[in-house]
């Protein structure tokens, strides 16, 4: 994160997509797959495929008003 200086965490299974043991574990079927989680960790949205600069936004501030 440091190096590439991403606000965010990111994962990758090392190659073994839909087999690897982050995609087991997440149950993930297509790379990519994105998540929104909330506060508390729980995941409010997921998205198989790249739903999209405005999609994603249009998620993130739907849940920062549910925050307020």
């Amino acid at each position: 994160m440091d190096k590439e200086k991403l606000a965010w965490r990111s994962f990758v299974d090392g190659g073994q997509a839909g087999r690897g043991p982050i995609a087991l574990r997440w149950n993930l079927s297509a790379t990519p797959t994105f998540y929104l989680l909330d506060a508390q960790g729980l995941i409010r949205r997921k998205w198989t495929g790249d739903p999209g600069e405005r999609v994603l936004d249009a998620a993130v501030k739907a849940l920062l008003q549910e925050t307020e």
